[in-house]
């Protein structure tokens, strides 16, 4: 099941993360993906099941136009909810990429592929497709406080 814990809230959107199903980005030897147990230390590269929920309708309102510019559907997007997508994290470089996968409506009805973060200017500033610096001054703060709850500065603040 999902746990989702709100990680960050700002005026253009809110981000939720999945605390508990949270895999290694790569795989061991025995072609299997490493998963952090209770008590065990999570793999060097992550990845985690995020939430973004548009809150603003200028936002919500560009987005759709986006879409119909690239040729997407954009049926049902009066409608939109949240998108739902993964975030890898790579704690020995600091680095993250936001990888987005399907829209859902006010009902969860799936609307389409998800394309928040389309390669060049992205939608909601500082959350980025392709590998990018965790403390760059224009990665988002949300992007940031999830690093710092998977990978806190002293492991004992989680």
């Amino acid at each position: 099941m999902w746990n989702w814990k709100m990680i960050h809230d700002e005026d253009d959107f809110i981000m939720y993360c999945d605390i508990e199903n949270v895999t290694g980005s790569e795989e061991d030897e025995q072609g299997s993906f490493p998963v952090g147990e209770c008590y065990q230390a999570l793999p060097e590269k992550i990845i985690v099941w995020i939430s973004i929920g548009i809150k603003k309708k200028e936002v919500l309102a560009r987005y759709i136009a986006r879409r119909k510019k690239a040729g997407l559907s954009t049926e049902g997007y009066e409608n939109y909810a949240h998108s739902l997508g993964l975030v890898e994290l790579d704690s020995l470089s600091r680095l993250y990429r936001i990888i987005p996968t399907m829209d859902f409506d006010n009902k969860d009805n799936q609307l389409g592929t998800s394309s928040l973060v389309p390669e060049g200017e992205p939608l909601l500033k500082g959350l980025k497709g392709e590998w990018s610096p965790v403390d760059s001054n224009e990665t988002n703060d949300a992007v940031k406080a999830i690093f710092k709850f998977f990978y806190p500065p002293d492991a004992e603040d989680r």
